[in-house]
């Protein structure tokens, strides 16, 4: 019986360090205001998506013109072009149906590999910026919006 006291003792030990100590929340992403700007008169549109398995680092600006910059900083590659009207069209719509909802805290490590989304809307001298991740994104009420920012970046020529 005592023989598998060292083995019973180790196995507690690493099951122990496999435990992560209780998560610390992170501070709820900042927003302002709850909603979105108005699209009216001159505004920007910014999305950067990093992280993930591959270390993906990109970003998009849209101008209210429908002229737009995509950086692709792993690839090194810049894409300058023009939305079409159908697109500045479902753009603006996702942005005027957009409803932030609360947030929950997020907790540290919960997802290593998961993509961060920084959003920043300029419009009508109302910043609106919020930061994030494929765990925080379902139910934040900006999906589609941020769906519809990545799969552009997705295809645009490079």
């Amino acid at each position: 019986m005592f023989r598998n006291i060292p083995s019973t003792f180790l196995l507690a030990v690493l099951l122990t360090a496999c435990l992560s100590p209780s998560p610390t929340p992170l501070a709820t992403p900042k927003a302002h205001p709850s909603n979105l700007p108005e699209l009216g008169g001159t505004w920007n549109i910014k999305m950067s998506q990093s992280g993930g398995i591959m270390g993906m680092s990109r970003s998009i600006e849209i101008l209210s013109d429908g002229s737009f910059e995509l950086n692709d900083l792993r690839a090194e590659k810049t894409v300058d072009g023009r939305l079409t009207n159908t697109e500045m069209t479902s753009l603006r719509e996702l942005v005027t149906k957009a409803e932030l909802m609360p947030l929950p805290a997020i907790e540290e490590a919960v997802c290593a590999d998961c993509f961060i989304y920084n959003l920043e809307i300029q419009a009508s001298d109302q910043p609106f910026s919020i930061q994030l991740t494929d765990i925080s994104l379902p139910g934040s009420g900006l999906e589609s919006l941020v769906e519809f920012l990545r799969r552009f970046m997705d295809r645009a020529p490079r």
